[in-house]
């Protein structure tokens, strides 16, 4: 069985790529750039006119005003399992969603470059610690 030291990494691994596609990058979990704000709130963003705005972010769509939402995603795991979760803003990403921002989704929770690492990881740890021909699954879900 994979040991619990091997998920911890997985799941700060999980949360840099992810932070990094999503508000540094500004792109939604299907790669797709975040459309932009409207005319009034695209306005104050961009003059830095919010109170305790992160001015890095300013001039990006990306989901991130005062760092508070991309700051909350925390990683998370147990001797099983690896995964991204928010703590206080969790119902930020039902919020985003309707506003066509989707930073998860059911059918897709990280984006493919996510996914792909985590195969990757998962696939070279099995390796190591698994004898072949033994049948192993792993589910990825939200």
């Amino acid at each position: 069985m994979l040991d619990r030291k091997f998920f911890k990494s997985l799941s700060n691994a999980i949360r840099k790529d992810y932070v990094d596609h999503i508000f540094n990058k500004g792109k939604d979990v299907y790669g797709r750039s975040f459309k932009g704000y409207s005319k009034e709130y695209g306005i104050r963003k961009r003059a830095n006119d919010f109170k305790r705005q992160e001015s890095a972010f300013a001039n990006k769509t990306s989901p991130v005003l005062t760092g508070d939402f991309r700051d909350d995603a925390k990683p998370s795991s147990t001797s099983g399992s690896a995964s991204v979760k928010w703590a206080a803003y969790g119902s930020r990403v039902k919020q985003l969603e309707k506003m066509g921002r989707k930073v998860t989704d059911d059918r897709q929770p990280f984006p493919k470059k996510v996914i792909k690492m985590i195969d990757s990881r998962v696939d070279r740890e099995i390796k190591k610690q698994f004898p072949k021909n033994k049948k192993v699954v792993i589910k990825i879900q939200k």
